[in-house]
Order: structure tokens, then sequence, then C-alpha cells
């Protein structure tokens, strides 16, 4: 093939990729420099319905694409250059798997020729993220045989299924190129195809669903609105149960938010009345954050029922008697609810609401770690997001949210620090947002910070420096203090004014809780507020009000 064969096909290529990829709904990619990508990175950014994101760092990059498509769902691509640049993905796309997020994959290749003979910058790449995408494939070299529209066509169709209904989740596109890598940039007339749609995944079981008695119903973190259901829900045999990651619990009343404070300080009498006054349990959506919930789950014997809208069913923390993927609305309105017999929603509505009254009439005794996330989140304006790092900000934003008005978000598909910046700065591209974060996972990603500089955004980050990882001194692992401050604790002794400075944030420290006021909370600009904090002091007041908890708990008449 003579050079300008070579170009004309190169650019029927990449351009017709980008330009198909846009038409099912891919309308955001982010790309990270590099020169055999060079006509993926071209495409996207000539495409006039493509906004393009230039992040230099691709592990960050891709867990800012996730990020961006986070809070609708929608899908966001990714471009790179070959080698080890697309590996820095892998951490991302296994978040995305987890969380079925919707993220494209394109990574650029070395051609057949040179891999496997120690040509410069040449991995194997090929289904290098086989475990945590729903779909691969390689193109073909770019050239101009008469099977090539069509072959392009079909790939795209078979990969964006994908991107939206019961299978959603990320998917990997290979390209390799051949040099000279730059296509022809005046042949914009290959964009502009008619938008397609996606097909919607959506089940119904065959016939209704009987469930006799009273049931626990057990909301996690969803991609479709449940906003239709409230009233199936507010049923005087259903005791619902929300995750502070599922929206719906900002719109009902008498649904239980303090699960993980309950469930952890029940003695076995409690336990066997609840079992006895619970005749089923219904699961929708992704399993809860609570740790003391899920063991509940685990040890019952009451009949459980998973209802999932995706197909990677996640039966954890233990089997269901039975399962229904598709439309979650449409399932649990085909399930027929009768009631028997004493439940036991009225006790423990109680004593979620005394939970509540206790933590107020007490948190004013403590200036921990706890009482700053209760007057964040009590001073945070309702149309703010709230991004809850791994792993104690999600958990006290469990346990200290008495308002429920806050639109909470978090990494917990795979649970893990890394991205936790980048994924935070994504979202508040959609919307206002503040992150809440600890010293270690702000240092993780803390390179992330250079996308709220390069695009502009706004957003205010909080940062708990304990000095250290404070979620194991709530772990066995503190009884070992010989070992436990160099393998665990891992004190840094960083000060974040530093980072503030280096990416343009402005910043403030303190150490009064009588500083986070409205004001604060929804300062405009990107801002760190930095607070220091003394992990074994808040360990041991963590716990004197986890006792003072489990008193109320334990005065429920049995």
């Amino acid at each position: 093939m003579n050079p300008s064969d070579h170009q004309e096909a190169l650019t029927y290529q990449v351009f017709t990729l980008m330009d198909l990829l846009q038409s099912y709904g891919v309308q955001e990619i982010v790309i990270s420099p590099g020169s055999r990508s060079t006509p993926l990175a071209l495409a996207a950014e000539l495409h006039p319905d493509i906004h393009t994101h230039i992040h230099p760092d691709e592990r960050s990059a891709a867990f800012f694409a996730l990020g961006l498509a986070k809070l609708e769902h929608t899908p966001v691509g990714l471009i790179c250059t070959s080698g080890t640049a697309a590996a820095n993905y892998l951490p991302a796309i296994a978040e995305a798997d987890l969380s079925h997020i919707p993220l494209v994959a394109l990574t650029a290749d070395r051609p057949h020729e040179l891999r496997d003979v120690g040509a410069p910058q040449a991995i194997n790449q090929q289904n290098m993220y086989r475990n945590y995408v729903r779909y691969y494939t390689e193109l073909p070299i770019a050239d101009v045989h008469e099977s090539h529209p069509n072959l392009l066509e079909t790939k795209v169709m078979q990969c964006v299924q994908y991107l939206k209904g019961a299978e959603m989740g990320p998917v990997h596109i290979n390209v390799p190129i051949r040099e000279p890598l730059m296509p022809d940039m005046t042949r914009t007339d290959y964009f502009f195809r008619s938008e397609k749609g996606m097909q919607q995944y959506s089940i119904v079981p065959d016939g209704d669903i009987h469930l006799e008695g009273h049931g626990i119903v057990l909301i996690g973190e969803t991609v479709e609105s449940l906003d239709c259901i409230t009233p199936i829900l507010d049923r005087e045999n259903l005791t619902v149960i929300a995750d502070p990651r599922q929206h719906i619990r900002r719109d009902m009343t008498g649904v239980i938010t303090h699960q993980d404070l309950i469930f952890n300080s029940m003695d076995a009498d409690q336990f066997d009345r609840l079992e006895q006054e619970v005749d089923f349990i219904v699961r929708t959506g992704e399993p809860l954050t609570s740790k003391a919930t899920n063991k509940f789950l685990a040890r019952t014997e009451v009949p459980q029922y998973v209802i999932s809208e995706h197909q990677a069913l996640k039966t954890f923390p233990v089997a269901p008697k039975e399962a229904y993927v598709g439309t979650i609305s449409a399932i649990m309105k085909s399930i027929r609810f009768t009631s028997a017999g004493r439940g036991p929603k009225e006790w423990l509505t109680a004593l979620d609401g005394r939970i509540s009254r206790r933590i107020e009439k007490y948190i004013s005794d403590y200036d921990d770690e706890g009482r700053f996330m209760y007057e964040i989140m009590r001073h945070t304006p309702a149309q703010r997001a709230l991004f809850l790092s791994n792993s104690m900000p999600i958990r006290d934003g469990e346990r200290y949210d008495l308002e429920n008005t806050q639109r909470i978000y978090a990494n917990r598909g795979a649970n893990g620090i890394d991205g936790v910046v980048s994924t935070a700065l994504g979202m508040a591209v959609k919307t206002p947002l503040t992150l809440v974060i600890g010293d270690i996972a702000l240092y993780h990603d803390m390179n992330g910070l250079i996308m709220s500089k390069l695009e502009d955004i706004d957003i205010n980050i909080i940062v708990f420096n304990n000095n250290g990882g404070g979620i194991f001194s709530f772990l066995p692992q503190n009884d070992n203090q010989e070992h436990f401050e160099r393998l665990f604790g891992t004190p840094l002794d960083l000060d974040f004014k530093h980072a503030a400075a280096l990416y343009n944030f402005n910043y403030m420290h303190t150490d009064k809780v009588e500083d986070i006021t409205d004001g604060l909370m929804n300062r405009k600009g990107r801002n760190i507020i930095e607070i220091k904090t003394d992990r074994v002091a808040n360990a041991a007041s963590h716990q004197d009000l986890r006792r003072q908890i489990e008193d109320v708990v334990k005065s429920v008449e049995i």
C-alpha cells in the first residue's frame, strides 16, 4: 500500500470509529497524550459533537472518565497510547466493572509485526482487561479492503450493547496502528451519522411474585431512579432500609438509615425477635455499605430475594432463595405483598429515630472526625453532591447523615482509595460537589488535582489529615501495636497547603468544628479545607458514641 492509500484507510478507520461511537451516545472522551494514539486523538478532537478532556496521567484519566459517567451512567470514552499507558487504565476499569459504569477504552497499539520482538513501548495489550470488561475486540490494521466499512459498523454495534441496560459496564477496543500516524484532517465528511438508540434491557417476571407476611426491603445504589415505587414501599408490612448512596431515601419518610448501628448493637435475643417477625427479605440494587447489615444477612435464616438491574448478579453476602434481573421498578410492581402477623416496622422505625436523637444530643461532646462529618453534612446544601472516600468518610457519612437530604456518591465497586480525587473531579464537571477524603487517599491520587486546574473545575475538598490510615484503628490489626504504625498506620507527615499551592487551590486549615458553616460548605471555586485530627483519639471517641448507641438499641423491649 502506498502512503496515500495508508493515510486514506487510516483516516477512514479512526474517523468512522469515532463517529459511530458518537452516534451511539459517546459524547465525551478523555485523552492522554501519546504518539501511537495520534489518529484516535485527532479524530475525537475534530469531531464537532464530541467534547474532549486532556489528562496527562492515564491512571487518573480513567478515574476522571469514570466520574464523568457516574452521575447519569452515560458512556464516556478513553484514548491512550500503547504500552504501559494502557495498563494504567486497569484500576478504573475494575471499578467501572463492579459499579456498572459504561467506559469505552480505546487503546492504541503497535502493529502485529512489532509485537514480541523487543520494539519500544510494545506490551501484550490483547484482551488485557479480560476479567473486567463486558466486551473486547481488536480492530484490523487500517487498509482499503472492501469488508472494512461493514466490519467497523459490526464491531461498534457489538460494543454498544453493553453501554446501557442489564449488562452495562466497560468495554475495550484495541487499535493497532502502523506509521505514518497522521490522518487526513480535512476528511470531516466522515462524520455526522444519525443518532442511534441503544436497546434498553427490561424483563418483568412471568406472572406475579407472591410474598406473604412482613418483609425487610434493602435498597442499595441503583442506576434506575426508584421514585415511582415509593408508594409500594410505604406499606405497613414492609420495613425499608436504604444505603446512603440510594437517593430515594431523600423522598421517603420512615426509611431506616441507621442500619449499621442497629445491626452492630443488637444482642442475640433481639436478633431472634427480628427473625421471628420477618418472613422475607428483598434486596435491590448494589450490596449495602454497612458491614454489620451484611453480617446479619449472612447469618439469618429468613428467605432472601435479590432484584438486580444487571445480569452480573451480586449475591454478596449470601446467595438468595430467588433472583430476578431487569427493571427494578417493574419487578417491584409485579410483587404481590400480603400481610399477616406481627412485623418489626414500628419498633425498628422508632429505634432509628431514637438513634438520631441520641446522636443529636451528645454530638456536641465530641470534636472528632465524626463530629466534623455531622457538621459537614448538616451545612452542605441539598443541591450540592457529596462524594465520600473510602473507607472512613463513607462509613461516617452513613452514621452521621441524620437529615437524609444529601446526594451521596462513592466508589464502592472495588472499595479502593485509588482514583477517588479523579472520580470526584469528573463528577464535579456535571454538578456542584464536595469531596470528603482522608490524607492517604488524597495523597494516593494527588496528581488527579491537575484536572481542576486544566479545566477550571469548581470543587470543595475536605481532607481529614490524621497522619495515616484511620480505618485500621478500628480493625484487629490495631491490637498489635509493635508493628501497627509501620505496617498499617503509615504516618506520612504531609501538609496539604503545599498541594493546594501547586494546583492553584484556595487553602484553609481548621481544627474547630465551629468553622464548618453554611458559607464554608458552599464556597465557590477550588478549595482545600484541611482538618487535622488524632487517629487514636478519633477511634476512642467513635467507640464511646457507639457504646451509647448500643445502650439505646439494647433498651428496646423484647
